[in-house]
Formats: structure tokens, C-alpha cells, sequence
């Protein structure tokens, strides 16, 4: 099992180079995280975006193996990016300066686009200093309220990537307010039928329980405390979250209170992609790279 973001980058260095399209890559922080990883020789990138913009960047991070790809507009951006993927001249993908919905647009379109019939969702990947194993955090990116059969679907994609970093059985949880059942917060029906589809193996390796509060997720003291018998205090791999503002509050907090490492990937296409934020840093943007890397 991985355990932090030196091991992912070592798995990513491990494995052959990855060629990555990146959508509209006229942005600092995107062209210096790029220049690391290619420098590492995990990826090779494909510039999508407007040649005067990409090429000076280029120049002042030293950028070395890579190959521009001439677009103008955001559509036509948007459109040469899947399009890498598609043909699979790339492996994965990655949003750079690009709007997002722009680029979802392009990745949902019927005809041209990357469906596979799955749902698509984000999943997180965190380093705490504070918490023994990485946290798999989702869906604080994609879907906004998900309902329980979105929710076991954004599970499924959290478990491929719980797999890629090791986790042969992962253990999630369902976040809640409270450890019991209360009709007006869906989280909680919604965990305790996912409980009851872990039970009986229809979770794929997934180990589940839920509703559980955060506080008994993250100390066994608060569990004892609480007269909860868990098995997951303390080792939980997967946090299912109740809405993309919860995700996002989470995720946000633990970057800027507790000096989180993180690096983020979208499931359910036909190849994973980095949709990042344009607050995060070229070191964020570097992470998500290599688990991309590994994840694909």
C-alpha cells in the first residue's frame, strides 16, 4: 500500500513514461508542474492552446520533450484535447487553463466525447501528517447532491484507485453529522443501504460502514467515547462524502490547516483525467499528474 505522495511519485517513475493532453497549458503553475514531471520522466506532455502563449512558458521553465498542438478558441481546444485521448495518442488527460465546463462539454459529447456509461466523479487523494495512510476523498469535484445509486457508483471509481495505490480490500466510510439513522439527512439512509450492499458483497472488495461522524473516522478515542464499536477509526482508506460542498469544505481545510498534500483525478471516462483548480499550486498540479500516471 502507498502511503504518501513519495511513494506515488516512485510508482509513477516506476512505470513506462505516460503521454499526457493538456487543455489550454498557457499558465505558470501548469507549465512548471509539467517541466518536473517531465524532468522525473513520467510523462511526456501535448500542449493543446495557442502557440505565443504555450512557447515562452516553455522556454522559461525549460520545458524539454513535448509537442505543441496549434488551437485557438476554447472549443477547439477542448475538442483537439479528447481527441488525443480518443485516438489514444495519449493516456491521460488534464485541464490547464481551460474553463471547466468547456472541457466537460467535450468530454460528455455522444459522439466525440469519452463516455463509457459510468458515472464520472473526483476522487482525492490526500497526505496527512497527522492520519496513518492516505485519505481517497469523494466526490468533492463532480457531483453535486448524489443520490444512493450515484453514490455506490462514485464508490466503485474510488475503489480502482484505492487498487492502483495498493489497497486490496478498501475501507470506506459514509460521513454523516450523526451515527444514526435520521430521514431528513439522506447521507445516512443512503450509508446504511451501502453498508447493507457491502455486507453482501455487491460493493465489489469495498469494506463499508456508515453513517459514521467524522470525529469517529478519525480517533479511536472519540469512538471509544461515543460507545461506537468500529472497525474503521483510524483506518479508514475511503471517505464517501454527502455533497460536493462538503468535499470541497474538506478537502480546502485540510490544504490550509493541516498542510495537506493532495493530488485529484476524475473516474468513470474512458481514460482519467486532472481537473484542478486555478488556486492550486504547480506542486498539487505535480501530484495529481503522478497519480494520474499510476492510476492509468
Amino acid at each position: 500500500m502507498l502511503t504518501n505522495f513519495v511513494d506515488i511519485l516512485e510508482k509513477a517513475k516506476s512505470s513506462r513514461k505516460r503521454n499526457l493532453a493538456v487543455a489550454d497549458a498557457a499558465g505558470d503553475s501548469v507549465i512548471e508542474a509539467l517541466t518536473e514531471a517531465e524532468k522525473m520522466g513520467i510523462i511526456k506532455p501535448y500542449l493543446v492552446g495557442i502557440p505565443k502563449k504555450i512557447e515562452p512558458l516553455v522556454e522559461k521553465y525549460r520545458l524539454d520533450d513535448y509537442e505543441i498542438i496549434e488551437a485557438h478558441t476554447p472549443e477547439e481546444i477542448a475538442e483537439k484535447t479528447i481527441e488525443l485521448g480518443r485516438s489514444g495518442q495519449c493516456d491521460m488527460l488534464m485541464k490547464g487553463k481551460l474553463s471547466t465546463p468547456v472541457l466537460l462539454k467535450a468530454v460528455l459529447d455522444k459522439e466525440k466525447g469519452l463516455r463509457t456509461g459510468n458515472l464520472f466523479s473526483h476522487v482525492a487523494v490526500m497526505e496527512v501528517a497527522k492520519y496513518p495512510k492516505l485519505i481517497l476523498m469523494t466526490d468533492g469535484g463532480m457531483n453535486i447532491r448524489p443520490d444512493f445509486e450515484q453514490k455506490r457508483q462514485i464508490i466503485a471509481n474510488a475503489e480502482i484507485v484505492a487498487k492502483k495505490l495498493g489497497c486490496e480490500k478498501p475501507k470506506a466510510v459514509g460521513l454523516a453529522a450523526i451515527e444514526k439513522v435520521n430521514p431528513d439527512m439522506p447521507e445516512t439512509t443512503d450509508a446504511v443501504k451501502l453498508t447493507g450492499l457491502s455486507k453482501q458483497k455487491k460493493l465489489g472488495d469495498v469494506i463499508f460502514e456508515g453513517p459514521l461522524a467524522m470525529d469517529v473516522v478519525l480517533s479511536k478515542s472519540a469512538a471509544q467515547a461515543k460507545g461506537i464499536e468500529t472497525k474503521m477509526a483510524e483506518n479508514t482508506d475511503i471517505f464517501l462524502v454527502p455533497d460536493v460542498a462538503s468535499g470541497n469544505i474538506f478537502a480546502k481545510a485540510l490544504i490550509y490547516l493541516a498542510d495537506a498534500k493532495i493530488g485529484g483525478i476524475v473516474m468513470g471516462a474512458k481514460l482519467p483525467f486532472v481537473l484542478l483548480s486555478r488556486s492550486d499550486t504547480a506542486e498539487i498540479k505535480l501530484y495529481s499528474i503522478a497519480l494520474g500516471c499510476v492510476v492509468s
